[in-house]
Order: C-alpha cells, then structure tokens, then sequence
C-alpha cells in the first residue's frame, strides 16, 4: 500500500473527498519533487475563499508544504480572514502520520484570531489482490480561539479552546467504487460558557471534515459524513463524487451539507476538480456553493 499518496490530501487541504479513492491519480507524483495545489470557492453571501499551498518532498517517505487561505463574505466577514499551515507527513510501511499546524492571525476587522494543530493517523486494516482494501483514520485536533463575544448584552474578547476527535473508514472495491463513513465529536469549549461569540475567525474544518465548501465559524457538537466516488478508468481519466453531512451546532439548528463533483486529469502532470456544494442550517434558506480545485506536479 502506498500511503504517501492519499496522505498528501487528507493531510494537506481543508477537504477531504474520498482522497485515497483519487489516489490512482497520485502515480504522477511519484517522480515529481514539488507540486501545487489551489482551491478557489464562491456562491451564496458573496463568499469568496481560496487556498493556495506548495508541497516538496524532503525525502521519499517525507512530504513538507505551506498553504495560505483567506475568506470573506457580504455577511459578517466583509474583510479578508487569513490562515496559514505547514503540513508535515510521512508515509510509513504499515503506518502513516499527518501533523498540520495552523494560525489565524487576529484581524483588526474581526479581531478574532486562532492556533492550533491536526495530527491524522492512517492504516490499513485489509488489502486485497484485486486492489480492494479497507482503511481506517484517526485524528485527533486542538485550537486556541481569541473571539469578540457578547455576555449579558455586554461586548467583550475571550479566550477559548477546543478539540475534536474524529474516525473514517474507507472501503475500496477493485479501485473503480469508494465508499467512506466519518463521525467526529467536538469538546465543549472553555471559557465561553455564557457568551455570544461574534465573528470568531476559525473554519471549523481546521479540527474535523465537516463537507462543506464554505467557511463554518460557528461551534459543532458533532458531523457525520458518508460519501461515495466511481473511479471511470480506463475510459476516462476522471472520478464522480457525491457527498452528504450532518452538523450538530451547540448554539444553533443543524446543517445538512451535500456535495457532488467530478475530478478530471488533464494530463499525466495536473488535475481539476470541479465541485458543488448545497448547504441549509434549519429555519434559513438554502445556499449554493462552487468550486474550483486545480493540482499540477513538477
């Protein structure tokens, strides 16, 4: 089994859509020695959110990137939220590791700003000669929030942290159907008991997937994913995903979240990945996202 190849997405970017069922795509990568990736989405509210990252291999086992991403929206994030991350992975024989820190710095906009980290533990549970296999992840993530909050109608900052724990099963029938459950739990957060936060500047995505093209500031409870994808090689050079999420919010009504998307190799060296994303909180309306995801190796 060659980790390193579905470790270099499920480490990297704040998305996780059946990585290892992309991972035929990753054959290219075995010689390349660095490669980009962007993420660009927009849709309801104005959003706009891109992430840019580059990733060079330190040795054949050690992967190093650095991403940088922003998000602003017409609602309550008019101005520019940036975070960076320097993902480390290395790809073990029966073992892969993912550590990704991140920094929200803090705004004069908002004024909310967040650190933190994600380490992913991969492994294999079943691997088949017919390339059928049967995965499993484990990640376990921290952050430490600075937010603007309202408590008793009286504004004010507070410091706060979090964590979340999460698990994903992965099952592969002869590399053409992928099939992936998740469920991950979110700590109740210090320090804000009896507050309001507003505009608290973390995507909660940093801690656990919550499939959702959109930043989610607001604190889960916990999310459940089930997600599924068609390899359509040899025929194409191309992957069909569809998505669905449940959100638990502690201070709001649930989010159902769908996705749906394909990924097209546009070469032997580049891929794009075209996705949508429609998205309801309960008792709001719903809102539609797109994106647009570009990968090119050198």
């Amino acid at each position: 089994m060659n980790y390193v190849k579905i470790i270099y997405t499920i480490g990297t970017m704040k998305h996780l859509l059946l990585a290892a069922a992309f991972s035929a795509f990753f054959t290219a990568s075995a010689s390349a020695a660095w490669w980009l990736e962007n993420d660009y989405a927009s849709g309801s509210n104005g959003l706009k959110k891109d992430s840019f990252a580059v990733f060079t291999k330190l040795t054949p086992r050690l992967v190093l990137g650095a991403n940088t991403a922003f998000y602003r929206d017409s609602a309550a994030y008019r101005d520019k939220t940036w975070s960076f991350r320097l993902p480390l992975m290395y790809s073990g024989e029966t073992l892969s590791v993912s550590l990704k820190p991140f920094i929200y710095p803090v705004a004069s906009g908002s004024r909310s700003g967040a650190s933190g980290a994600k380490v992913f533990l991969l492994t294999s549970v079943s691997e088949g000669d017919d390339e059928s296999y049967l995965r499993a992840t484990v990640s376990g993530a921290w952050a430490a929030q600075k937010s603007r909050v309202l408590e008793n109608a009286v504004p004010g900052r507070k410091n706060f942290s979090q964590s979340a724990f999460e698990v994903q099963v992965e099952k592969s029938y002869f590399s053409q159907f992928y099939f992936l459950a998740s469920a991950a739990a979110f700590t109740k957060p210090s320090g804000v008991s009896n507050a309001t936060l507003v505009t608290p500047a973390m995507d909660q995505s940093e801690l656990a997937y919550l499939g959702t093209f959109r930043q989610i500031t607001a604190l889960p409870d916990w999310a459940m994913t089930a997600q599924v994808a068609r390899n359509m090689r040899p025929e194409f050079d191309s992957h069909i995903y569809a998505g669905y999420s449940k959100i638990s919010f502690r201070r709001a009504g649930a989010a159902n979240s769908g996705i749906a998307g394909i990924k097209l190799g546009l070469n032997e060296r580049s891929m794009l990945d075209l996705g949508y994303n429609l998205y309801k909180e309960e008792g709001a309306a719903w809102k539609n996202y797109y994106k647009i995801g570009l990968q090119v190796f050198f």
